[in-house]
C-alpha cells in the first residue's frame, strides 16, 4: 500500500526529533562524566537527526 507524501513527512520529522532527543540525552551523559562514549552515540543522534530533517524538507520542496 502506498504511502502518502504528508505522511513520509511527519514520519521523518518524527524520527529527526527522537533522534534529536537521544543525542541531547546522550551529551548530557558524557557532561556528567557517565562515560566519555556517550560523546560518538550522541554525535551520531545527531547526523542522523539532520538526515531525516534533510529528507523531511527534499519531500516538502518536491
Amino acid at each position: 500500500m502506498p504511502v502518502s507524501r504528508e505522511t513520509l513527512i511527519k514520519r521523518f520529522e518524527s524520527a529527526a526529533e527522537t533522534w534529536e532527543r537521544k543525542g541531547k540525552r546522550n551529551w548530557a551523559y558524557a557532561k556528567n562524566g557517565k562515560g566519555d562514549f556517550h560523546y560518538g552515540i550522541a554525535k551520531e543522534a545527531f547526523k542522523r537527526a539532520e538526515r531525516n530533517r534533510k529528507k523531511a524538507e527534499a519531500l516538502k520542496n518536491e
